[in-house]
């Protein structure tokens, strides 16, 4: 159980790390790379997409180190082999989606729920900056607004 506590704590360490690094280079440094807004929203939303991509593999790394390396869980369902299939289970976990085809045993099911809590966090942050950021590069057009006395046209 002590593996699974100490895996989490640094797996939520290093992800959330990673995370505020991302988020501080794409609102500081990257600023002063020269492109249009629609391109710098575009280029926000890859990158946060590919960090969190970066987080979901530090937790597929740490499925398997668990299982095969310390020996704390396993899992059931879907046979889990390879590679990829770690990284379906982190990505289906981190998502909150659960499928439920494959699922953990024993310490691995603390990982699991830690990896849910977390991707949760990280994701709300993502959105909330990307809002942030929409509010800040994003230009609205300006809605008509009908002059005093008339009536819009309604398709009702």
């Amino acid at each position: 159980m002590l593996i699974a506590v100490i895996g989490a704590i640094l797996l939520v360490l290093a992800t959330t790390t990673l995370h505020l690094i991302t988020l501080r280079w794409l609102s500081g440094p990257s600023a002063s790379i020269p492109m249009a807004p629609s391109l710098r929203i575009l280029m926000i939303v890859l990158a946060v997409f590919l960090v969190h991509m970066g987080e979901v593999t530090l937790y597929a790394v740490a499925y398997w180190l668990g299982g095969q390396v310390f020996g704390i869980g396993s899992f059931g369902g879907v046979p889990t082999n390879a590679p990829l299939d770690y990284f379906y289970f982190s990505v289906v976990s981190f998502t909150s989606l659960g499928i439920g085809e494959v699922f953990p045993h024993s310490h691995l099911r603390f990982l699991t729920g830690v990896e849910a809590l977390n991707g949760l966090l990280l994701i709300a942050w993502s959105a909330s900056f990307l809002f942030v950021a929409m509010n800040r590069l994003w230009e609205w057009q300006s809605f008509s607004v009908p002059e005093a006395g008339e009536t819009p046209d309604r398709a009702d």
